[in-house]
């Protein structure tokens, strides 16, 4: 942690001092996320902690020990860091898509639309957000919208070959009211060749 402080001392010594808060926590985060980057999970989660304990707390450091505590297999510790992150900076994009996704994947399907539909309004470029709010309307049984949230994400550049082979596409490729919007949408928006891939590893009835 020394040493960390000491190359954010150095970094930010000609910044200006009412810009010092924002920058020193902007500093951190990247340092963080390079050892993110690197794997060192565990000096992230101990570099932050206390960071955030010593200088202050910050979104976009809540963010990379989130991310740390996800790999590491701490789920739960994973998403009270990503509801921090959110509360300190509710437009933190990046915060609420990872948190929708650890949601998603434990089953709490209305907090985790949640989550998806302040991703997409806040990155409204992006195709992930309405990519997963397809799924969620996928795992609904809501054909209807899970056509239109696909059009959204095909439109910020989705591509269907993301999810060829996947298990739960195959699996929504097997309900008959799905399948028909996968094939049509491939049809106008991608090659139709990929519906090869899903008929060919998709069990028939």
């Amino acid at each position: 942690m020394l040493l960390l402080m000491l190359c954010l001392a150095t970094a930010l010594a000609d910044r200006p001092p009412t810009a010092y808060p924002v920058v020193l926590a902007r500093e951190a985060a990247a340092r963080l996320e390079a050892s993110n980057v690197q794997g060192a999970y565990a000096d992230t989660v101990e570099w932050g902690e206390d960071f955030q304990e010593q200088v202050l707390r910050a979104a976009d450091v809540e963010y990379e020990i989130a991310y740390a505590w996800n790999a590491l297999g701490e789920v739960g510790r994973a998403r009270r860091h990503f509801e921090r992150a959110v509360e300190l900076e509710p437009d933190h994009a990046g915060a609420w898509y990872d948190l929708g996704e650890l949601l998603l994947f434990q089953g709490e399907l209305d907090d985790a639309e949640h989550a998806f539909e302040r991703a997409a309004a806040l990155r409204p470029d992006h195709w992930a957000g309405p990519f997963r709010l397809a799924e969620l309307a996928a795992r609904r049984g809501q054909p209807e919208l899970f056509e239109e949230q696909l059009r959204r994400a095909l439109s910020c550049g989705f591509s269907f070959r993301v999810v060829v082979g996947d298990a739960n596409w195959l699996g929504y490729y097997r309900e008959p009211a799905l399948r028909d919007v996968i094939r049509r949408l491939v049809t106008v928006y991608s090659d139709e060749r990929l519906l090869l891939a899903f008929e060919e590893e998709t069990p028939q009835p």
